[in-house]
């Protein structure tokens, strides 16, 4: 396993309070600047002054899968249209998020239904955002494209989504994912 500059603080400061100099100085990175801030980013550091930083303790950290997890559905809902949530995500939406399945909580699952025609524009999107459709991402935000021949979008609150029949019939086909979920369906 490779060492990262988060090893490298915990080696040389532990959580103990560190100047953006030292750590540059030590380390021979030239942004350790930039690199702190992104670390702050993503919650490993905090700012205690200015050029000032420490390290987080793991209880201490944000929980940023939420963060994440926003981000994935934003760039999936403003990709190419035509599209629709399916699947798991379109339970999710006709019962107003009170019904989500997941294979882990730290991985979240993203169905879209996608016209087969579009797929390779689909592909170029989520590449160029940062995202991959590959369905052995073991944990973070995982996006199923489901390519369809004839795509029909129902609209739930501003966002495209299979039809409500669509989303009952898969509820009923699998009643041991959803299990209670056709009782939390809303129009």
């Amino acid at each position: 396993m490779p060492l990262t500059y988060l090893d490298a603080i915990d080696h040389l400061y532990g959580t103990s309070e560190f100047t953006v100099r030292d750590f540059a100085t030590r380390v021979g990175n030239r942004r350790a600047t930039k690199l702190l801030s992104d670390l702050k980013r993503r919650g490993y550091v905090a700012r205690v002054g200015r050029g000032r930083y420490r390290r987080l303790e793991a209880g201490e950290r944000p929980d940023l899968r939420s963060l994440e997890w926003r981000r994935v559905r934003e760039i999936l809902l403003n990709g190419p249209d035509p599209k629709a949530w399916a699947g798991e995500s379109a339970v999710e939406v006709w019962t107003d998020g009170r019904y989500r399945t997941s294979p882990s909580v730290f991985t979240r699952l993203y169905t879209l239904a996608v016209p087969k025609s579009s797929l390779g524009t689909w592909h170029k999107y989520l590449h160029s955002n940062g995202l991959s459709p590959n369905p052995k991402k073991r944990i973070g935000a995982r996006i199923e494209l489901l390519p369809v021949a004839d795509l029909t979008v129902a609209f739930k609150e501003g966002e495209p989504v299979v039809p409500k029949g669509d989303a009952l019939r898969l509820i009923r086909a699998h009643p041991g994912i959803f299990a209670g979920a056709e009782a939390l369906v809303h129009d």
